[in-house]
Parts: C-alpha cells; sequence; structure tokens
C-alpha cells in the first residue's frame, strides 16, 4: 500500500510537469487557455484510467515532443489552424488501435528501416532540447547565423538556468522527480523577480471541456498525410521501446498508447503517450491499481487549479528548462542497435541533424527515409525494401510538395 501511494503520488508529478508544459504550448497555439488546460487534464485522466484497465503500470502523459511538433511545427511556424492538427493525434491513435486488433502491426513495423528504432528517439532528444534551448532564451535568433548564444543580461534567461542546472544534476542521479524539482525552482525564481504574482482566486470549477473538445478539422489532411506519419511513428516506436523495457505488455502498451491518443485528438488535448520514467514500474508491483488510484484522485483535484496553473502561460521561459530535461531523459536512456549498415547510419545522421535545423520533425524523419530508400537502391539493394515502404515514402513525396 505505501509503494502504491508513493508511486501514484510521483507518477502524479511527472504528468503534472508534463501537462503545464503541453498547456503552455497549446495556448501559444491559439487554444482557449482554461479548455486547454481542462482538457489536457481530462484527457491525462481517461489515459491513466485506460493503463489501469489494461493493469499496466506506466503513467500516461500529453506528450511533450508530439505536441510541441504539432503545435510550433504545424501551427505557429507553417500556419495550420489548431482544429485541424488535433486531428493527427485522433487519426494515429485509431490507426494504432485497429493495426493491433488485426494484428497489423507486426507487418507495418517489419516494413520499416530498422535504424529508425535507433535513431528516432535520439532525434527526438535533440528536438526537445534544441526547443527548450529556445524557450529558454538560452538560443536566440541571430542575424549573420542561423541562431546565436543569448545574451547574460537577459534576465529570463536567469529563471531557466538555474533549474536547468538542478535538473541536470537530478538526472545525473536518476532521480525521478528531476523534472519537477527544475519546475518548482523555475517557478519560485519567476515570482522572485517579480514576472509572476499569486491569482486572486486560487481554485475554480473545471471550464472549456464542453467548447474545446470535439473541434477537430479534416479540412487540410491532405497536406498533413506526413506529420500524421510523423505522430504514428512516433507512438508506435515509443510503444515498441517502452515493451522492451518492461519486458512485458507490449501489446497492451501499444493499444494504450492508441486509445489514449485518439482521445487526446478527439477531445482536442493534444498526442498522449505511455512513458516509461514511471515510479510504479521499479517498484514491481503486481498491482498496478493503487498507484492509478491514487495519480487519478490527484487528475481530478488537479482539474479545479486552473488560476495556479494560469500564470505560467504569461511566461513560457519557465517551462524551457524542463523541455530541455524531457530531451536529456531521452539521450539518458538511449540504447543503440548494433547498426554496422553505412546507409542507415547516413540515414540516421541526416535524420539528427536536419530535425533541429530545418525545425520540422516531418521534414527530417522524411528526407532520412528517402535518403535511405534512394541509397539502397543506388547500390543495387532496393529489392531489400519491403513493399509497404512504398506508399509511406509517397505520402511523404506528397508533404514535401505541397509545403516547398
Amino acid at each position: 500500500m505505501k509503494n502504491g501511494l508513493l508511486g501514484g503520488i510521483i507518477n502524479f508529478s511527472l504528468v503534472l510537469v508534463n501537462i503545464l508544459v503541453v498547456t503552455v504550448m497549446w495556448q501559444m497555439a491559439g487554444v482557449p487557455y482554461n479548455g486547454a488546460f481542462s482538457v489536457v487534464v481530462f484527457c491525462a485522466l481517461l489515459g491513466t484510467l485506460i493503463a489501469a484497465y489494461y493493469h499496466l503500470a506506466v503513467v500516461v502523459a500529453p506528450s511533450i515532443i508530439l505536441n510541441s511538433f504539432l503545435c510550433y511545427d504545424l501551427v505557429i511556424s507553417q500556419g495550420f489552424a489548431w482544429q485541424e492538427v488535433m486531428s493527427l493525434p485522433l487519426l494515429a491513435g485509431l490507426a494504432i488501435i485497429l493495426l493491433m486488433l488485426s494484428g497489423k502491426y507486426v507487418m507495418v513495423v517489419e516494413a520499416l528501416p530498422k535504424y529508425l528504432e535507433a535513431f528516432i528517439p535520439v532525434t527526438l532528444g535533440v528536438f526537445l532540447i534544441y526547443r527548450g534551448l529556445i524557450m529558454s532564451h538560452m538560443v536566440i535568433a541571430s542575424p549573420v547565423q542561423i541562431t546565436a548564444m543569448g545574451s547574460f543580461y537577459d534576465p529570463l534567461l536567469w529563471v531557466s538556468l538555474p533549474s536547468l542546472l538542478i535538473i541536470l544534476a537530478l538526472l545525473f542521479r536518476r532521480r525521478e522527480y528531476s523534472l519537477l524539482m527544475g519546475l518548482i525552482a523555475a517557478v519560485f525564481l519567476a515570482f522572485f523577480y517579480g514576472l509572476i504574482s499569486l491569482p486572486e482566486h486560487l481554485f475554480s470549477l473545471p471550464e472549456g471541456i464542453l467548447t474545446t473538445g470535439l473541434q477537430f478539422s479534416f479540412n487540410e489532411l491532405f497536406r498533413l498525410a506526413g506529420p500524421f506519419l510523423v505522430v504514428l511513428l512516433v507512438l508506435l516506436v515509443e510503444g515498441l521501446t517502452l515493451g522492451k523495457v518492461v519486458k512485458r505488455n507490449g501489446e497492451k502498451i501499444l493499444l494504450t498508447n492508441g486509445a489514449a491518443s485518439a482521445f487526446g485528438g478527439l477531445l482536442s488535448g493534444g498526442a498522449m503517450t505511455v512513458t516509461e520514467a514511471t515510479v510504479a514500474c521499479r517498484f514491481d508491483s503486481k498491482n498496478p491499481i493503487p498507484p492509478a488510484i491514487v495519480s487519478a484522485c490527484l487528475l481530478v483535484m488537479l482539474l479545479f487549479c486552473a488560476p495556479l496553473a494560469m500564470e505560467l502561460v504569461k511566461f513560457p521561459v519557465i517551462t524551457g528548462a524542463v523541455v530541455i530535461g524531457a530531451g536529456c531523459c531521452m539521450l539518458m536512456d538511449l540504447k543503440f542497435l548494433p547498426i554496422n549498415d553505412n546507409i542507415s547510419i547516413l540515414a540516421g545522421i541526416f535524420t539528427i541533424i536536419l530535425v533541429p535545423v530545418w525545425g520540422s520533425l516531418t521534414a527530417g524523419i522524411g528526407f532520412g527515409l528517402i535518403i535511405y530508400s534512394l541509397l539502397m537502391a543506388c547500390n543495387g539493394r532496393g529489392r531489400e525494401l519491403p513493399g509497404l515502404l512504398y506508399p509511406i515514402l509517397g505520402l511523404f513525396v506528397v508533404y514535401f510538395m505541397c509545403n516547398i
């Protein structure tokens, strides 16, 4: 019982960090704050209950990686409406559920080049670190080159830099609460510098769920074919990777990924995923229900705390160090596959470099797959490419043609 209570509390702290960061992202993308906060919390609650139904000792949270991609890449940078972007996690989640129920997911996984399993986590980690550096004002635009180092005279930098050092120090010791402590430090520093203040009302009834939910749109689905593949690939790779880490329940983890993300798109909460940063896993509990109940109860209470969380929206720099820390977590847990194929290495390196340089997961991953396929064909190995890979490449080509 003690382990279940402690696991639920720490799992909630992990979900809380993701909720606050992702809410800021969707608010910047144009979703009304009250609706964004309430819906993201509600979707995390649903995901937690789904995981408990499948008896999984994992935490389900809004994905910082995928929601960063959806908000910054597609809405802010490319100008898609957030309602149009919400269709991607909905369709990707439904696709995973259909693949799992039909038993076809193995065929899809086998059709993907093996280098993706190793290089996608690296790419996602680098992508998050780059986004966090920009949010933290540690990286700024430069008139001479693409980017430059931020100024130490910028007071906002001194909100994010100390909190980042705290996160890195705790990550070195493998502390599960490292991101939470970094966020608390950033909030304290922002309060010290007078950037935020306590709201007049600390609590309020949940608002905006009915008006924000069910707002997805399929208007630009043709142009969003490439991003849809990226969301689907990330959900599949993350689920398969976590299944190998916990060494059991791989299919249930994928089903949870799909169901939670489908609910996230349906209710306009964004992409939801399971994550291995779950204390209940380390307790090796045979009964994951107690941690899930504790986390669910705390999430219900969080629904009434929108005024407190709203202060963070004013200064996204507060969450910048947490985004960097999330990227570092992915790189620290990285285990490379034994890749001796030079073509795979070249395609993976291009993916890692181009994603932050172009600022697009879709363009980086898609270009890497196209380079991989062309090099295989040029070296007389085109017959080794699975037939299912060709429609995937076609969708990425359509994306490039529609967005160049």
